[in-house]
């Protein structure tokens, strides 16, 4: 599957620190090798065609992305800081997602 990055969610993963930017780009190749088919621990569904990926480890990161045919969009990231997203992030996600006319 393709994946591509809206450019503010790509600034955001390139000032991450290496490691966790790591961490993070293997989150996206396994999104391009499973697609649709990821799950837990690395994908969690979060709204209607919105996903989380789940950058796992010392810095908790997510990646909000949703899907158009066989293509993954990634919308928004953060470093999660509570146990739930905020309606500021899934907000802004839909916000994109609705630029994109998804």
């Amino acid at each position: 599957m393709e994946v591509k990055t809206l450019t503010v969610a790509q600034n955001f993963i390139d000032g991450l620190d290496k490691s966790t930017n790591t961490k993070v780009y293997k989150c996206i190749r396994l999104l391009r090798e499973f697609g649709k088919k990821l799950g837990m621990p690395y994908s969690k569904k979060v709204g209607n065609n919105l996903y989380e990926l789940r950058g796992l480890g010392k810095t908790h990161v997510r990646l909000l992305y949703c899907f158009e045919a066989d293509l993954a969009w990634i919308l928004h990231g953060f470093i999660k800081k509570s146990n739930k997203i905020t309606n500021n992030d899934l907000e802004l996600a839909e916000q994109r997602k609705k630029i994109l006319a998804l």
